[in-house]
Protein backbone atom coordinates (compact mmCIF):
# COMPACT_ATOMS: atom_id res chain seq x y z
CA UNK A 1 0.00 0.00 0.00
CA UNK A 2 1.07 3.64 -0.77
CA UNK A 3 2.18 5.99 1.49
CA UNK A 4 0.63 3.68 4.87
CA UNK A 5 2.53 6.82 6.92
CA UNK A 6 0.58 9.05 5.14
CA UNK A 7 -2.90 7.24 5.48
CA UNK A 8 -2.29 6.71 9.25
CA UNK A 9 -1.46 10.19 9.80
CA UNK A 10 -4.33 11.79 7.76
CA UNK A 11 -7.24 9.73 9.61
CA UNK A 12 -5.30 9.48 13.58
CA UNK A 13 -4.67 13.06 12.76
CA UNK A 14 -8.15 13.61 11.84
CA UNK A 15 -9.43 12.33 14.57
CA UNK A 16 -7.34 13.38 17.18
CA UNK A 17 -7.62 17.15 15.83
CA UNK A 18 -11.32 16.32 16.71
CA UNK A 19 -11.05 14.36 19.92
CA UNK A 20 -9.65 17.76 20.92
CA UNK A 21 -12.64 20.11 20.54
CA UNK A 22 -14.27 17.47 22.90
CA UNK A 23 -11.60 17.71 25.39
CA UNK A 24 -10.76 21.71 25.69
CA UNK A 25 -13.90 23.16 24.73
CA UNK A 26 -14.98 25.35 22.03
CA UNK A 27 -12.92 27.98 22.95
CA UNK A 28 -9.59 26.73 23.96
CA UNK A 29 -9.53 24.26 20.69
CA UNK A 30 -10.16 26.70 18.30
CA UNK A 31 -7.33 28.98 20.16
CA UNK A 32 -5.52 25.48 20.02
CA UNK A 33 -6.45 25.09 15.28
CA UNK A 34 -4.88 28.65 15.54
CA UNK A 35 -1.73 28.73 16.84
CA UNK A 36 -1.30 24.68 15.77
CA UNK A 37 -2.03 26.20 12.12
CA UNK A 38 0.44 29.23 12.45
CA UNK A 39 3.04 26.47 13.61
CA UNK A 40 2.40 23.57 11.04
CA UNK A 41 2.18 26.71 8.18
CA UNK A 42 5.65 27.91 9.22
CA UNK A 43 7.74 24.67 9.64
CA UNK A 44 6.37 23.68 6.27
CA UNK A 45 6.85 27.00 4.81
CA UNK A 46 10.46 26.74 5.82
CA UNK A 47 10.85 23.61 3.97
CA UNK A 48 10.12 25.14 0.61
CA UNK A 49 13.04 28.16 1.37
CA UNK A 50 15.50 26.34 2.73
CA UNK A 51 16.98 23.14 1.15
CA UNK A 52 18.25 21.74 3.81
CA UNK A 53 15.38 21.67 5.81
CA UNK A 54 13.65 20.06 3.07
CA UNK A 55 15.96 17.45 2.39
CA UNK A 56 15.77 16.58 5.86
CA UNK A 57 12.19 16.32 6.31
CA UNK A 58 11.77 14.31 3.00
CA UNK A 59 14.89 12.09 4.11
CA UNK A 60 13.42 11.64 7.95
CA UNK A 61 9.35 11.87 6.91
CA UNK A 62 9.39 10.34 3.52
CA UNK A 63 6.35 8.05 3.79
CA UNK A 64 3.97 10.87 4.97
CA UNK A 65 4.77 13.42 2.01
CA UNK A 66 4.05 12.89 -1.49
CA UNK A 67 7.12 13.19 -3.95
CA UNK A 68 5.12 16.19 -5.93
CA UNK A 69 5.12 18.31 -2.64
CA UNK A 70 8.75 18.50 -2.95
CA UNK A 71 8.13 21.97 -3.98
CA UNK A 72 4.79 23.14 -2.39
CA UNK A 73 2.98 22.78 1.04
CA UNK A 74 1.59 19.32 2.05
CA UNK A 75 -1.51 18.79 2.69
CA UNK A 76 -1.04 19.40 6.28
CA UNK A 77 -1.55 23.54 6.93
CA UNK A 78 -5.29 23.12 4.70
CA UNK A 79 -6.34 19.75 6.54
CA UNK A 80 -5.20 21.65 9.60
CA UNK A 81 -7.28 25.12 9.02
CA UNK A 82 -10.22 22.75 6.98
CA UNK A 83 -10.76 21.65 10.41
CA UNK A 84 -10.58 24.59 12.76
CA UNK A 85 -12.72 26.22 10.12
CA UNK A 86 -15.61 23.67 10.17
CA UNK A 87 -15.55 23.71 14.28
CA UNK A 88 -15.76 27.31 13.87
CA UNK A 89 -18.69 28.10 10.85
CA UNK A 90 -21.16 24.87 11.89
CA UNK A 91 -22.64 23.72 14.84
CA UNK A 92 -20.72 20.49 16.18
CA UNK A 93 -22.74 17.92 14.96
CA UNK A 94 -22.22 18.98 11.81
CA UNK A 95 -18.46 19.74 12.09
CA UNK A 96 -17.91 16.56 13.45
CA UNK A 97 -19.45 14.89 10.68
CA UNK A 98 -17.95 17.41 8.27
CA UNK A 99 -14.13 16.40 9.60
CA UNK A 100 -15.24 12.38 9.87
CA UNK A 101 -15.61 12.07 6.43
CA UNK A 102 -12.82 14.23 5.61
CA UNK A 103 -10.50 11.62 7.63
CA UNK A 104 -12.13 8.41 7.51
CA UNK A 105 -13.71 9.40 3.50
CA UNK A 106 -10.83 10.79 2.29
CA UNK A 107 -8.21 7.88 3.17
CA UNK A 108 -10.52 4.93 2.25
CA UNK A 109 -10.98 6.53 -1.47
CA UNK A 110 -6.46 7.15 -1.74
CA UNK A 111 -6.51 3.46 -0.35
CA UNK A 112 -8.63 1.75 -2.66
CA UNK A 113 -8.48 4.90 -5.79
CA UNK A 114 -4.92 3.40 -5.61
CA UNK A 115 -5.47 -0.19 -5.23
CA UNK A 116 -8.36 -0.77 -7.12
CA UNK A 117 -9.24 2.16 -9.06
CA UNK A 118 -9.22 1.11 -12.95
CA UNK A 119 -12.54 3.37 -14.01
CA UNK A 120 -10.52 7.04 -14.72
CA UNK A 121 -12.60 9.94 -13.63
CA UNK A 122 -9.66 12.71 -14.63
CA UNK A 123 -7.14 11.81 -12.18
CA UNK A 124 -9.16 9.99 -9.30
CA UNK A 125 -11.10 6.80 -9.75
CA UNK A 126 -14.70 6.02 -9.71
CA UNK A 127 -13.65 3.22 -7.06
CA UNK A 128 -12.10 5.61 -4.87
CA UNK A 129 -14.98 7.86 -5.08
CA UNK A 130 -16.95 4.62 -4.29
CA UNK A 131 -14.90 3.65 -1.54
CA UNK A 132 -14.98 7.08 -0.14
CA UNK A 133 -18.72 7.88 0.19
CA UNK A 134 -19.16 3.96 1.48
CA UNK A 135 -16.42 4.92 4.52
CA UNK A 136 -17.93 8.29 5.09
CA UNK A 137 -21.46 6.98 5.40
CA UNK A 138 -20.37 4.35 8.06
CA UNK A 139 -18.45 6.60 9.77
CA UNK A 140 -21.56 8.59 9.87
CA UNK A 141 -23.70 5.61 10.85
CA UNK A 142 -21.34 5.31 13.46
CA UNK A 143 -21.40 8.95 14.82
CA UNK A 144 -25.79 8.02 14.99
CA UNK A 145 -24.74 5.81 17.78
CA UNK A 146 -23.10 8.74 19.96
CA UNK A 147 -25.36 12.04 21.05
CA UNK A 148 -23.49 13.66 18.16
CA UNK A 149 -26.46 12.58 15.77
CA UNK A 150 -28.04 14.29 12.45
CA UNK A 151 -31.10 13.08 10.27
CA UNK A 152 -30.04 10.42 8.01
CA UNK A 153 -30.80 11.86 4.64
CA UNK A 154 -28.52 14.59 5.99
CA UNK A 155 -25.86 12.47 6.85
CA UNK A 156 -26.19 10.73 3.44
CA UNK A 157 -25.95 14.16 1.88
CA UNK A 158 -23.03 15.47 3.44
CA UNK A 159 -21.20 12.27 2.57
CA UNK A 160 -22.52 12.63 -0.79
CA UNK A 161 -20.90 16.32 -1.15
CA UNK A 162 -17.74 15.23 0.52
CA UNK A 163 -16.94 12.69 -2.20
CA UNK A 164 -18.14 14.76 -4.70
CA UNK A 165 -15.48 17.90 -3.40
CA UNK A 166 -12.81 15.46 -3.29
CA UNK A 167 -13.48 13.87 -6.88
CA UNK A 168 -13.18 17.55 -8.38
CA UNK A 169 -10.24 19.15 -9.87
CA UNK A 170 -10.28 22.06 -7.41
CA UNK A 171 -7.12 24.91 -7.02
CA UNK A 172 -7.96 24.62 -3.43
CA UNK A 173 -6.29 21.54 -1.28
CA UNK A 174 -9.43 19.11 -1.07
CA UNK A 175 -8.44 18.81 2.76
CA UNK A 176 -9.59 23.08 3.21
CA UNK A 177 -12.53 21.91 1.07
CA UNK A 178 -14.10 19.08 2.14
CA UNK A 179 -15.55 19.32 5.63
CA UNK A 180 -16.38 23.18 4.57
CA UNK A 181 -18.57 22.44 1.20
CA UNK A 182 -19.85 19.57 3.29
CA UNK A 183 -20.99 20.86 6.49
CA UNK A 184 -22.67 23.69 4.85
CA UNK A 185 -24.82 21.55 2.35
CA UNK A 186 -25.86 19.86 6.11
CA UNK A 187 -26.26 23.07 7.47
CA UNK A 188 -28.14 23.97 4.38
CA UNK A 189 -30.61 20.67 4.33
CA UNK A 190 -31.52 20.79 8.33
CA UNK A 191 -32.69 24.50 7.81
CA UNK A 192 -34.55 23.35 4.74
CA UNK A 193 -36.16 20.53 6.82
CA UNK A 194 -36.60 22.24 10.30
Amino acid sequence: MNHIGRKLYHLIGGLGLLSAYYLLGRQRALLFYSILFIVVLLVDGARLVIPAWNRFVFTRFGSFIRRSEERKLTGTPPYVLGIGLSLFLYPTEIATYAVCFLAVGDVAATTIGERYGKTRIGNKSLEGTAAFIVAAIGAGAILSFTSVNLPLLVMILGALVAAGVELMPLPLNDNLVIPIVSGGAMELALRMIQ
